[in-house]
């Protein structure tokens, strides 16, 4: 696998508290479980608003708001970019309390969070000519998650995991990437 350019925008591990249905046997029940899921920080923002706190005067409260988007992606000699419909906003002060930002570190093979950068044929891209899109080739793109394995000449990522309270795990957006496409794979720690 060759080095391609760095990703810019940071990966972050997202945290939230959920409820499952389980089937025990004939019958379903609800158990706690706990839904993880891993984006990239596009953009971000501090509100300041006043409100009326029933006293006498008005207090300030402070809001933050998040852009993170599933996957980047670079065309040859083109700056980094992500698909402006994929942007999710993440807003409140509690959102943040459950999230994680990741650092990139050589891989080792010990982190269950990954990212790869491999060319991708299926990414959108952003308005462009005919002639412009003529010129172009296959995209780089940048997908962080959770590394399921690799076999058969394929390395499998999900982008979402819900750890249930005995521990079983379950994966959600899985994607299965042939490892020739492949050109680095990246931990995240």
């Amino acid at each position: 696998m060759e080095n391609k350019p760095i990703n810019p925008f940071t990966p972050i591990e997202l945290e939230s508290e959920t409820k499952v249905a389980v089937k025990d046997g004939d019958e379903k029940k609800r158990e706690n479980a706990k839904h993880y899921h891993v984006r990239y920080i596009v953009g971000s923002s501090t509100d300041k608003k006043f409100v009326d706190a029933g006293k006498d005067s008005v207090e300030a409260v402070e809001d933050r708001t998040m852009f993170v988007v599933p996957s980047i992606h670079r065309m040859m000699d083109s700056p980094f970019h992500f698909n402006s419909a994929q942007v999710e906003t993440l807003c409140g002060n509690g959102c943040f309390e459950h999230s994680k930002e990741l650092d990139r570190v050589d891989k080792c093979g010990e982190h269950e969070l990954v990212e790869v950068a491999f060319e991708s044929p299926g990414v959108e891209c952003c308005a462009m000519s005919k002639e412009d899109a003529d010129k172009y080739e296959v995209p780089l793109k940048y997908l962080a998650g959770y590394l399921l394995g690799k076999s058969n000449g394929y390395v499998k990522i999900a982008l979402a995991k819900t750890v249930l309270e005995s521990g079983s795990a379950f994966y959600d957006h899985i994607h299965i990437i042939p490892e020739p496409v492949v050109s680095e794979i990246t931990c995240l720690a």
